[in-house]
């Protein structure tokens, strides 16, 4: 099942995530899931998945929701979790997850 939403500029951080919600629980009942940001540069993409300290981006929020979700079902179910977050720019696939994999940058734990 494929699922797209397109939003507009002027859309809040928490409106966006609203949408991402139902995701953090498709994952956990064993469904492939991948929030994808695509745009041009400086359209706010990186902003909106990492967000900042005080206003978390939309991937921390799916991941401690995620969090949350595993904690209520741990007497029902154990999880084994593998996250990856890639970059694609100018062609090329970049892990930034791993160290040294985006120049000029450190990996991101």
């Amino acid at each position: 099942m494929l699922i797209l939403t397109i939003f507009y500029c002027f859309c809040f951080i928490a409106d966006i995530f609203e949408d991402t919600v139902p995701f953090a629980t498709s994952v956990l009942d064993g469904y492939n899931v991948c929030i994808f940001a695509y745009g041009q540069t400086g359209t706010g993409k990186t902003f909106t998945m990492e967000g900042t300290e005080e206003a978390r981006g939309v991937n921390f929020r799916t991941l401690e929701k995620m969090f949350d979700i595993i904690k209520e079902r741990q007497k029902l179910y154990r999880y084994d979790i593998s996250v990856s977050v890639l970059e694609v720019y100018n062609e090329q696939i970049r892990d930034l997850l791993v160290s040294g994999n985006h120049p000029g940058m450190s990996a991101k734990r």
